[in-house]
């Protein structure tokens, strides 16, 4: 690649990066609302799991005392069971929303660069609800791509194909006619030709919205010690965790080792976790615009091309008709 065309992709995509910055802040609200329950409901499903599986432990022991009925490990981990399915449902509706978002998003963004506006929310998400066999089918084919091609090894060729399948989620949702397997093969193709822009545009995006806004997020929190509000719950929990044993541990192996658990830190670590899980939850729509953008710009030249294809074809066919009433006029 010459090193004009090197300057005209990297122009490229800082001019969609920028679309997306600014249509991302100019609807920012909606989709704040939009992201809401999806990230928080995670968050809050996994607190109540925790939160109760913890206060029952704390009373289990005086309830065995006060009632031997109590005195039952199937009966305990039942009542366990039940004490924590709130929280589970919350969290299972919140994570199912979430994918669900992670494709009606595109859509949003696709009527946003049309010029349109973000009215009904609830309608982007019921086009793929409505397909939500196919999109399951969908989410489980790159699944499993991504789980095969997890091992070490095999981590480079992870990268070149996440590239190549950047806008399989944009195709799914703005190309309602194909299923799970034609999407992700669309998508494939539509980053054949557009690899090196493909993978500059992530590049971009992931370090924007994966490190650069939770990691200042993240110092504000612990710049104005939320951490530490935050923390003090998420600690009582951990000091149910056989921290010491482990510390015993590392103590009397055989070499020597200069660590130490302390639940207070791993306390913090879980709280600044789950903040940089929900900016970068709340970034998501970024992501999306910017990468319909350029699902958008191939689609329309991959079009225009099919169309003067179309063109030539016919003209040959009205030469090649041409030329052989010609000939038979000789004859």
């Amino acid at each position: 690649m010459s090193k004009k065309s090197s300057d005209n992709v990297f122009t490229d995509v800082i001019k969609i990066f920028a679309t997306g910055l600014k249509l991302y802040f100019l609807n920012f609200e909606k989709f704040f609302k939009y992201m809401a329950f999806p990230i928080f409901g995670q968050i809050i499903g996994i607190t109540l799991i925790f939160t109760a599986s913890y206060v029952f432990t704390l009373h289990v022991s005086t309830l065995t005392t006060k009632s031997p009925v109590f005195d039952n490990i199937p009966l305990v981990f039942f009542i366990l069971a039940l004490l924590t399915l709130p929280g589970f449902f919350i969290f299972c509706k919140a994570f199912w929303d979430y994918l669900i978002a992670m494709a009606s998003v595109n859509s949003m963004a696709s009527t946003l660069l049309e010029g349109g506006k973000l009215e009904d929310l609830g309608l982007h998400a019921e086009l793929i609800k409505r397909r939500s066999v196919s999109y399951i089918w969908f989410l489980l084919l790159i699944t499993i791509v991504y789980l095969i091609l997890s091992i070490p090894i095999l981590w480079g060729l992870l990268a070149i194909v996440f590239v190549y399948m950047a806008l399989c989620f944009q195709v799914f949702a703005l190309e309602e006619e194909k299923g799970a397997f034609d999407a992700i093969k669309t998508g494939i193709s539509y980053v054949k030709f557009n690899f090196i822009k493909t993978a500059l545009l992530l590049i971009i995006l992931g370090i924007t919205t994966y490190w650069l806004v939770p990691g200042l997020i993240c110092w504000g929190f612990e710049t104005g010690n939320l951490e530490g509000f935050f923390s003090y719950p998420v600690e009582q929990y951990v000091k149910m965790l056989p921290i010491a044993d482990f510390n015993n541990m590392i103590a009397h192996a055989p070499v020597a080792i200069p660590f130490e658990l302390k639940s207070y830190d791993i306390a913090k670590h879980i709280v600044l976790a789950a903040v940089s899980f929900a900016v970068t939850g709340f970034t998501l729509p970024l992501r999306s615009i910017c990468c319909t953008t350029l699902y958008k710009e191939i689609n329309k030249r991959n079009y225009a091309g099919k169309i003067a294809a179309e063109k030539l074809a016919k003209r040959a066919q009205s030469t090649s008709k041409k030329k052989r009433n010609i000939e038979d006029d000789e004859d």
